[in-house]
């Protein structure tokens, strides 16, 4: 190229007909370039970080390409010599060493098609294969926009050559078409050729929100570009001229309401102001002034930019119901917007500035036949291109390499956040983490920091998995100890009582399969006194008790039923509330429960025959010596009558009869007579009464209970159990008058008051031990009518209980006596006749030294086996004994 001195503006215009400015384009032209910073921060901002590097490695590439091809090929389709309007011949690979201004003009062009090229870039990002972009570059640059420039910008160089489009009065001053559409319409074909990227659209309909990765980076990106639209729109003047001012006012005001009317659009829709949306707002406000320059007034500049914003913000979500997925926005703000700008370029252009002879509508209809002729050449080529180049090269990454990430797969970039978010993506995949998942720290960055949290929380997760598999062993090992356990174990969801598990023990028992845990509730197996499983539920726990024992009905399968206790625990299980029941078949416990009260009572009958013998051997001695007497008198009688009988004439012999049957003696013996009948009749009375209260005691019961009196068992009781008391107190009675009769099984009852009988004694026996002057105590025997029943009171006089043990005084073989005089069954079976056969309740209040109350009250109408089912008792049998009531 032959040297030249340099020009000044003013010098400047005379060059070349003074149609282009050297200096000018030249100035326009670096700010133009500028631009392609501008899309590289844009587009790595808006994709996720592993492929930020491969996205700007595509920016800087497709300019080298965009430029090589556009100088070999490229300026001569666009600028040559026209062949029938379509496109250019020319020289290759130009020399334009003959004119400063047409090198300046080239390199201002070459720019543009740089950035039309690169639109392309931001919406394939993240799945094509950087070579196979390449390509499609030199498509694009070298045939695609240069064909589509030619139709609307050949008479631009030398204003002999004309475009068809231009001959028909198509315009667009800057490029909303020729530059913004050709980019948006090759990324549209581009996009459908490689399909969505992965995960970005679900099979079932849902859209996945891919969030950029650098919303800073992006909006620096916007600035650029803004900034660089100014060399863009004002450049296109080819010179310094009084249009340029008029220019960037539009272009400002373009710009600036494009963004607005998107903040506006995206707060309506989501209620918030989405970055994304405004960014392209703006920068499709400037795509859609772009067609018009300076032939507009600046009201028609802001409208315009408005709208586009609306458009761009729709057009993008109208893409992705189509399931396009466009990485950055680049259709909707270059394609639709640079569309709208064509078109409205019509509407609101100046009167004076129409093309002589044209009309408005006839331009308009000119502009809009120059946007569909453009988008059906560009996308059909483009897309007939790359269906053709995907023939022969692979253009879309395999998903192995689209979830690695395209800046290590394509480029061996990395970084220690790409890094990082490998190593994450492939432990979230990962069945086990390993400490291999750790990644190299780096130090005093953040992002080592970062790194350094990442590091430990593996390792804390590998010590974790490490502790779960011995845990899982455990648990292993544990469930199959518990399914084989001979006890039963079934677990119900604390809500509805469904089952969800049950033990080997329990399935075999309770005849169950597993294929019936669905259909199977807490009441198919289990009849308590509650009824259904809510009430047992809500009453089985007092205060929030975690544990509970309950006596209870098993049902199998088949309908037979087994006695069984059970024990409910809360726990989780499977994420839910449960209650594990324990279940112990009590079938052989009741037998044996049965046998230990009879043998009690034999005991009880044992303990007192001693007693009874004494009871019953002292009438008896009373009745042999009135026999005898009755004997001696007897035989006088039968002496005297028998002399009478033989009719003695003797008178001495019937003075002496005379005298004998009228002395005093006689008299006396009569009358001894008749006390020693009477004393017989009462000792026969009190042995024929120990007698049948022995017999009501010792009888084995009836299945019902019958109405008798409490009163009469009370004063049987006492008489069975006198032998054991009468020496250690004195007892006495303040009974009901009404003598009430209550639904009982009788030989119970009186059994419970023997007891309480003998105890009251030893308790009294064992306080004279200790107190050798206490003297004779006292049992008091109360009963009275209260809350529709009998409320019965035995109080003595003896040593008195602590409180711990009164609270244990009726668990089983609970006993303070020495060995051999006491199993501690008892009061553990006067507790199970009062509270569990007959629906009352025993309280106990004792003081130490003092001596001992119980009361009982027994309901005079309860039904037969009124609690037989299911009596509670709590975690340990604690019986707290001053309220022990029925339940």
């Amino acid at each position: 190229m032959d040297s030249k001195p340099s020009l000044s503006l003013s010098q400047i215009s005379g060059v070349e007909g003074g149609s282009f400015q050297a200096d000018w384009l030249i100035l326009c032209a670096v700010i133009v370039l500028l631009m392609q910073a501008g899309f590289m921060c844009l587009e790595s901002g808006l994709v996720r970080e592993k492929n930020s590097i491969n996205v700007a490695v595509k920016n800087l590439a497709d300019l080298m390409i965009s430029v090589a091809s556009f100088w070999i090929i490229g300026f001569s389709v666009m600028f040559g010599a026209t062949i029938f309007g379509l496109f250019g011949v020319g020289q290759l690979m130009p020399d334009f060493g003959v004119s400063d201004s047409l090198a300046a003009f080239f390199v201002f062009q070459a720019v543009f098609c740089g950035t039309a090229t690169t639109i392309v870039s931001g919406a394939v990002a993240e799945r094509m294969r950087f070579h196979g972009y390449l390509v499609s570059c030199v498509c694009v640059s070298a045939l695609i926009y240069p064909v589509v420039g030619h139709w609307v910008w050949a008479s631009g160089a030398n204003g002999l050559s004309i475009g068809w489009l231009e001959g028909l009065g198509f315009r667009d001053f800057a490029g909303s078409t020729v530059v913004h559409s050709v980019g948006g319409w090759a990324a549209l074909a581009g996009c459908i050729v490689l399909g969505p990227r992965l995960g970005r659209f679900r099979k079932d309909g849902r859209v996945r929100d891919i969030q950029p990765s650098n919303l800073t980076l992006a909006y620096l990106g916007t600035f650029i570009l803004f900034f660089g639209w100014f060399g863009f729109n004002c450049g296109s003047t080819f010179k310094a001229t009084g249009e340029i001012a008029p220019i960037a006012i539009n272009t400002l005001l373009g710009g600036c309401f494009g963004g607005l009317s998107s903040i506006l659009v995206s707060s309506l829709r989501t209620g918030i102001p989405d970055p994304r949306s405004i960014a392209n707002g703006l920068l499709g406000g400037l795509v859609g002034i772009t067609a018009s320059g300076s032939m507009i007034d600046p009201r028609a500049a802001a409208l315009i930019g408005a709208i586009a914003g609306v458009v761009a913000v729709y057009s993008d979500e109208w893409l992705v119901r189509l399931r396009i997925d466009d990485a950055v926005g680049a259709i909707s703000v270059h394609g639709f917007c640079g569309a709208w700008g064509t078109i409205a370029f019509a509407l609101f252009i100046r009167t004076d500035e129409l093309a002589p002879g044209m009309s408005r509508w006839e331009f308009l209809a000119v502009q809009v036949f120059g946007v569909v002729v453009t988008f059906g050449f560009v996308f059909g080529g483009v897309f007939v291109l790359l269906r053709g180049l995907g023939r022969f090269i692979q253009l879309r990454v395999d998903p192995e390499t689209e979830r690695l990430g395209l800046n290590v797969a394509e480029h061996n970039a990395s970084s220690r956040l790409l890094d990082l978010a490998v190593s994450m993506d492939a432990a979230a995949r990962m069945r086990k983490l390993e400490p291999s998942c750790k990644v190299r720290s780096e130090y005093g960055t953040a992002i080592g920091d970062l790194i350094d949290s990442y590091n430990q929380m593996i390792d804390h997760i590998c010590e974790d998995q490490t502790a779960l598999a011995e845990a899982t062993k455990r648990a292993e090992a544990l469930t199959a100890i518990l399914d084989d356990s001979p006890n039963e174990i079934a677990i119900v969801h604390a809500d509805t009582g469904q089952v969800l598990s049950l033990n080997r023990g329990a399935r075999v028992n309770l005849q169950r399969d597993e294929d019936e845990f669905s259909e199977l509730t807490f009441d198919c197996l289990f009849n308590t006194e509650f009824g259904e499983f809510q009430k047992f539920r809500l009453s089985a726990f007092d205060d929030q008790a975690g544990f509970t024992q309950q006596l209870a009905t098993a049902v199998r399968k088949d309908g037979t039923t087994y006695p069984a206790s059970i024990c409910v625990q809360h726990a989780e299980f499977l994420g839910y509330q449960v209650l594990v029941v324990l279940t112990v078949d009590m079938t052989s416990q009741v037998e044996l429960k049965e046998r230990l009260h009879a043998a009690e009572k034999m005991e009880a009958v044992g303990q007192l025959a001693a007693g009874i013998a004494h009871e019953i051997n002292t009438p008896l001695q009373c009745m042999s010596g009135n026999v005898e007497f009755l004997q001696s008198v007897q035989q006088n009688l039968q002496d005297t009558l028998r002399l009478v009988a033989e009719g003695v004439s003797d008178e001495q012999a019937l003075h002496d009869i005379t005298e004998k049957l009228s002395s005093d003696r006689w008299s006396r013996l009569l009358g001894e007579s008749d006390a020693a009948i009477e004393d017989t009749q009462k000792s026969i009375g009190r042995v024929v009464q120990i007698i049948g209260a022995m017999r009501v005691l010792s009888h084995p019961g009836q299945a019902g209970k019958t109405n008798t009196s409490i009163n009469g068992i009370l004063r049987d009781s006492a008489a069975i159990s006198r032998g054991r008391w009468k020496y250690a107190a004195q007892m006495d009675f303040d009974l009901c008058d009404s003598e009430p009769s209550v639904a009982c099984h009788a030989n119970e009852l009186s059994q419970v008051f023997c007891n309480l009988f003998v105890n009251a004694a030893d308790s009294i026996e064992e306080k004279n031990e200790k107190v050798p002057e206490s003297g004779l105590g006292s049992i008091f025997v109360s009963s009275s009518i209260e809350q529709d029943g009998v409320l019965i009171k035995v109080r003595d006089s003896g040593v008195g209980m602590s409180e711990s043990v009164r609270r244990r005084c009726f668990e089983q073989f609970y006993t303070t006596k020495p060995v051999g005089k006491g199993t501690g069954q008892g009061l553990s079976i006067a507790y199970q006749i009062i509270v569990g056969r007959h629906g009352g309740n025993i309280e106990i209040t004792s003081e130490e030294g003092v001596g001992t109350e119980f009361q009982i009250w027994i309901p005079m109408d309860a039904p037969d086996d009124a609690c037989d089912g299911a009596t509670k008792t709590n975690a340990g049998q604690t019986n707290d004994a001053t309220s022990l009531a029925a339940v």
